[in-house]
């Protein structure tokens, strides 16, 4: 069995003149947290929407938990956790109403989270007014907070959770990333983590990979990224910054097979 929870090789996908994503090998391992780092436009979402089973690579495969999406994208749905960049809930319901139906939705017992819910309602400062307004008369930070609740406790092997702590006070994003934390250490959830957030990268990352538009230009641990970019200051906040003026080389693995 591998211990890779997504592998992609050669991963490819180009819209008309543009190519959004070129020969990507994404490697993350399960059991941790990997961030996917780039400037707009480096091609993290249309990567995660291949990871998703919701666009078709127009090169190359991608294989998550043993799953080829590529051969079986169907295969895949309802087996991702994902907290995607803007909310999916629905605005006409409650949050608490936007939680029920997630768990019905994955044939999940209400009755048997409820402490866990309660415990997230309490960390993250969720009144028991606040879970029966409208979703859409929260603030932009309350409805994040109830959106990172219904992507986890969807309780799936692997998550994707893009920009979690965007838009929350210090002290929200601070239990956020305390729960993702727990989620892995303890329960051993792999996740993937997409956010400008410097913050969030450096004290959660295990490894990172870097896209530079629509290339791979680096994977590894977190350690790495600052021996590799930063040696002098060995500042993540510094690598970053530097990887992503990195200068592109000419050519690129993959990229033969689509033109």
């Amino acid at each position: 069995m591998s211990d890779l929870m997504v592998e992609t090789q050669q991963l490819s996908k180009q819209f008309k003149l543009l190519l959004a994503v070129d020969g990507v090998n994404l490697e993350i391992p399960k059991g941790k947290i990997y961030a996917l780092l780039g400037p707009n436009g480096a091609g993290k979402t249309t990567s995660i929407r291949m990871l998703l089973g919701l666009l078709k690579p127009t090169f190359g495969s991608v294989t998550v938990n043993g799953i080829d999406v590529t051969l079986n994208p169907k295969a895949i749905r309802g087996k991702i956790g994902l907290l995607p960049q803007f909310s999916a809930a629905y605005y006409d319901l409650t949050p608490m109403q936007n939680i029920k139906f997630v768990l019905e939705l994955n044939g999940i017992s209400y009755e048997g989270v409820n402490q866990t819910l309660v415990s997230y309602f309490q960390t993250l400062e969720i009144t028991h007014e606040l879970l029966n307004k409208p979703f859409s008369k929260l603030s932009g930070g309350e409805q994040r907070s109830i959106s990172f609740i219904m992507a986890v406790m969807t309780n799936k092997d692997f998550m994707i959770l893009d920009e979690p702590t965007t838009g929350l006070d210090i002290a929200r994003a601070k239990y956020i990333r305390s729960i993702i934390k727990k989620l892995v250490e303890e329960e051993g959830k792999t996740i993937l983590l997409s956010s400008h957030i410097v913050s969030d990268l450096e004290e959660l990352a295990d490894y990172c990979g870097i896209l530079k538009q629509g290339k791979l230009i680096f994977q590894g641990k977190k350690e790495e990224i600052i021996n590799t970019y930063a040696p002098d200051t060995q500042e993540f906040e510094d690598a970053i910054i530097e990887a992503f003026k990195t200068p592109m080389k000419s050519s690129s693995p993959g990229k033969e097979g689509l033109l």
